[in-house]
């Protein structure tokens, strides 16, 4: 089976719709439609269905996610494990929030390759839930995230904080900010109280998305108001595209480690561990 197919369709369970996935596996749309076909046509069930609200995955679609990840996986393991013959002596899977991979790498990745040279790292960028479901299974080996589930078997320690902003393209005010104009994000559980309690008056904008790269994509698309990262709106404004409001709240969010108890006490993970605490404080 060719890889691309299984990416081709992780990536449109995630976006649920056809164009996006284009835009981000840097294809057309056709092409993207002519794998979901292959791939139909292979396992001779529909994965999907088009209509007029969208593209949602059919009960078949939901129930292959699982496999398609875990085959996914399982060829990325063997073709790392099979070019790295003779440079590492480990691999170490580490999974990253969307909104964190450039403040987490950044230092960290240099860090470790400085430090500890015969190990392989491996990154996957996902939200927290999944994240968490692949350190119980043992595809990933630590993770950095913002929402925690506290299974018995994970151990988490918060190690830095990060705090969102609300930035617009428009020179306004914080008092001047509609919901018709606002681009409500929804980055975690956490976050959505905070916004709740904080901004009940913008809870029901017309526009809403879980990804802080959708957000900036609208943003500099149609244009609004929403909540980034610090990082992500320095560079906003250094673009000039969007300025932060500088009388509007903050919401102050955690960023745990997390990891599995069974590699808690190892002499990697500790030392990891301890530089991502320090490189991400």
């Amino acid at each position: 089976m060719q890889i691309e197919l299984l990416d081709t369709f992780l990536d449109l369970i995630e976006t649920r719709n056809f164009n996006r996935t284009a835009e981000r596996l840097g294809i057309t749309q056709s092409t993207v439609s002519s794998r979901i076909r292959t791939l139909e046509a292979l396992l001779e069930k529909q994965l999907f269905i088009r209509g007029k609200s969208g593209t949602e995955p059919t009960v078949a679609g939901l129930r292959f996610e699982e496999h398609a990840r875990a085959v996914r996986l399982r060829w990325l393991d063997a073709r790392r494990e099979i070019q790295a013959v003779g440079k590492f002596d480990r691999l170490i899977r580490i999974g990253i929030q969307f909104e964190l991979y450039e403040r987490v790498l950044e230092g960290w990745l240099e860090w470790v390759r400085a430090t500890m040279p015969k190990l392989a790292i491996y990154v996957e960028i996902d939200y927290s839930n999944q994240m968490i479901l692949d350190l119980t299974t043992g595809s990933l080996d630590l993770a950095v995230l913002y929402s925690p589930q506290y299974f018995p078997d994970m151990h988490y320690e918060q190690i830095a904080e990060e705090n969102f902003v609300m930035v617009s393209t428009r020179s306004i005010a914080w008092s001047e900010v509609k919901p018709a104009d606002y681009i409500r994000a929804n980055y975690s559980a956490f976050f959505n109280r905070a916004h709740k309690q904080m901004l009940p008056e913008l809870e029901n904008s017309p526009v809403s998305t879980g990804n802080g790269g959708a957000v900036v994509y609208l943003l500099r698309s149609r244009g609004g108001t929403a909540f980034v990262t610090e990082s992500v709106a320095t560079k906003l404004r250094q673009e000039g595209v969007a300025h932060p409001i500088a009388d509007a709240p903050k919401i102050s969010h955690p960023i745990y480690s997390a990891v599995h108890v069974r590699h808690h006490h190892s002499h990697t993970h500790v030392r990891l561990l301890k530089a991502l605490k320090l490189m991400t404080a």
